[in-house]
């Protein structure tokens, strides 16, 4: 969503990653989903080469039931909040496409706590 004279956007998020760093065995859920938004101030308002974004994703992870006092048997998502910084650019070529690239680091809140990045890069339609 763009806000009138494209100097603000608003995003929502949603994404999911494998991890496998310092997870204990058996736990059935080692991906890193997260759902959340951010406001991106564009390189139009900033006069910087990038759009620069800030804003909070929510984390879900499994534990067993009962977690962390007991273990009851059975699994339970527990949901935790963080906050992320991003910085993108995208060059568009020809009537239609577009280039981008987006690096985002993330705060995970998760046991044990992680600081994640991301390096996005693609190749899109726009219409």
């Amino acid at each position: 969503m763009t806000i009138p004279g494209d100097n603000i956007r608003l995003r929502l998020l949603k994404g999911s990653l494998e991890r496998t760093r310092a997870i204990p065995t058996n736990t059935g859920d080692n991906d890193v989903d997260y759902e959340g938004l951010d406001l991106v101030v564009t390189r139009n308002a900033t006069g910087l080469p990038v759009d620069l974004a800030i804003g909070a994703a929510r984390f879900e992870e499994a534990y067993h039931e009962g977690y962390p006092d007991q273990d009851l048997g059975g699994s339970v998502f527990v949901h935790r909040w963080g906050p992320h910084v991003s910085a993108m650019r995208s060059w568009h070529f020809g009537r239609f496409f577009e280039a981008w690239a987006e690096t985002d680091l993330h705060y995970a809140p998760y046991q044990p706590r992680q600081i994640i990045a991301f390096l996005n890069i693609g190749l899109g339609a726009r219409f």
